[in-house]
């Protein structure tokens, strides 16, 4: 025996010693890896049957045992009457990855040896004709799981004729009585010119009518980025078809960005932080006259206001110590769409030239004495109200009504929570490839626990905690226990705020009303929060300097 632990190469990486009634008496880490992996979980099974722990058959001299989703192939050795050891070699984890990859195939696969004995089934094909995920098929006959004649069978005609078999439609029954009609093809597998199987794949009605939503929907886009004759890397990657949902808020919304898309006139987008600005800036552009040219998105909010300027505008060489010749935003947008989101992060001053530019149809350089003309078409967001900004001076009156020739208002994800699940199967079946997970189930109380939150991070946030769902699930069923713990701690700020509301106002105007509950929901969520600024910036879809601004305005003490 090879008593190097960290040597994979040995006979063994686990030894079981078994008593005469098959019960493991002891365990012998050959492989220090997989001791430290699995040695906590793996000492309690001392003294249990070596059958209830492993699948697979365990009287022969040699085979193969699983456990969870580990595959070992083990020697059986004989040392007395009543002594059995097993030498466990963890097979490679290339199988694993096939059957993994074959589990993320959205249409059934089986995969049957010559004498057509079950090799695999894949999640899809399991589903199809209701085998659970954990009855073992592995070397069943086709006909053990199938009840109808080998003459009508789409695998054993490929077997027998060595030549595939393409989109049988039939109806049989599975041995357990289901009535199954199915779509189906099999073509025969050879090695070294030696029939060796047949790999078989199959649909049903639900997976072509998903195929074909699916398969028009890639078509659309493939059709657009031909019929955009674009090769340089500036085609805009979201066009209308990327937003999901259809609840009437959100679909005014689209009507209204589609019915304006064509035209010159400039567009403000409203929403909150995760509604989808950028989404939708992107798809009016698509279907303007300008989709060919640069779609150019600034976030003014990332942006210092020390740097701004020299970034819209570029720079004349020699104008500052380091600065160089360089084009600015303007100028790489020209003939194309210029995308300004957050437009209210923009400092008042930066505002005031950024109006004169607008007016007049030419900027200079920083340093610059020459006037350059431009064409571009302005889209710029807000993530406040914009008439709230304007009366609190965030936001300059003549730059708003410049800028908003057409304002349309994106709904926080809390006005539309119809659209949560359409959203939540959608994420999943774009991402779950990338996690390498074969989501096929969501339980009822996900989506009921999603759909009752009140996400003040709205679709950002939800698809964020989508990707924390994909990176914790081990198996093809999303379950309550899946999501992050704040959605069963959460009780929503604005139920918090209520009893604030409860007071007397007759004597207040409608603003001061408002600015008395806007202190108590921040005092709330500040508290919260442990008055951390940037989470509770974060929970309530507002930048920090936003919140900073609030907590002076209501003379709040942190």
């Amino acid at each position: 025996m090879n008593n190097n632990k960290g040597d994979m190469n040995g006979i063994a990486d686990i030894i079981l010693g078994t008593d005469g009634n098959g019960n493991i008496v002891k365990i012998v880490w050959e492989c220090r890896r997989l001791e430290n992996v699995y040695s906590e979980k793996w000492n309690s099974f001392t003294g249990q049957k070596l059958t209830s722990i492993f699948r697979g058959k365990t009287d022969a001299e040699k085979g193969e045992l699983y456990w969870e989703k580990e595959k070992f192939l083990y020697l059986r050795l004989r040392c007395t009457r009543d002594r059995e050891i097993y030498l466990l070699k963890r097979a490679g984890s290339k199988a694993y990855l096939y059957e993994e990859a074959l589990n993320c195939i959205h249409e059934g696969v089986q995969i049957y040896d010559e004498n057509g004995d079950v090799v695999f089934l894949n999640s899809c094909s399991r589903k199809i004709s209701s085998i659970p995920a954990d009855e073992e098929v592995e070397g069943q006959n086709l006909f053990d799981l199938y009840n109808y004649s080998r003459e009508i069978s789409t695998v054993m005609t490929s077997l027998k004729l060595k030549a595939p078999v393409i989109n049988r439609i039939w109806s049989f029954q599975t041995a357990t009585g289901k009535n199954i009609r199915t779509a189906n093809s099999a073509y025969p597998v050879f090695k070294d010119g030696e029939l060796i199987g047949s790999v078989a794949f199959e649909q049903d009605v639900n997976i072509a009518g998903r195929y074909i939503s699916e398969m028009e929907s890639i078509r659309k886009s493939l059709e657009e980025i031909e019929a955009s004759g674009d090769c340089s890397g500036n085609f805009s990657g979201y066009s209308f078809n990327h937003i999901i949902g259809k609840g009437e808020k959100l679909q005014s919304a689209v009507r209204l960005a589609k019915k304006v898309a064509p035209r010159e006139c400039t567009v403000l987008l409203n929403g909150e932080t995760g509604t989808g600005k950028e989404i939708f800036a992107q798809s009016i552009h698509r279907e303007s006259s300008r989709r060919k040219k640069k779609f150019l998105p600034i976030n003014c909010a990332a942006i210092p206001d020390t740097l701004i300027e020299s970034l819209l505008f570029g720079t004349k060489k020699g104008s500052f110590t380091g600065s160089v010749e360089q084009a600015g935003y303007f100028e790489e947008a020209n003939g194309g769409t210029l995308f300004l989101d957050e437009l209210n992060s923009m400092s008042m001053a930066m505002q005031s030239k950024l109006l004169r530019v607008i007016q007049e149809g030419t900027f200079r350089r920083v340093g610059g004495t020459k006037d350059i003309p431009f064409n571009v078409r302005i889209i710029s967001s807000c993530n406040e109200n914009p008439y709230t900004l304007l009366e609190k001076n965030l936001l300059r009156k003549d730059l708003f009504y410049r800028l908003s020739t057409i304002t349309i208002n994106l709904p926080p994800l809390r006005e539309h929570p119809e659209d949560i699940e359409e959203l939540i199967y959608y994420y999943i079946g774009q991402n779950s490839f990338t996690y390498a997970k074969a989501i096929r189930h969501i339980s009822p109380e996900v989506v009921e626990r999603l759909i009752s939150y009140n996400w003040p991070g709205n679709v950002r946030e939800l698809f964020h905690v989508l990707d924390y769902v994909l990176n914790v699930i081990d198996d093809d069923t999303i379950r309550p226990e899946h999501l992050p713990d704040f959605l069963f701690t959460e009780k929503g700020v604005e139920e918090k705020a209520l009893p604030a509301m409860q007071q007397e106002y007759a004597h207040q105007t409608l603003q001061e009303t408002m600015d008395e509950f806007e202190g108590e929901v921040l005092r709330l969520a500040l508290k919260e929060y442990n008055y951390n600024i940037t989470q509770t910036a974060q929970a309530l879809g507002i930048h920090r300097q936003g919140l900073q601004y609030r907590i002076k305005k209501y003379g709040i003490i942190i």
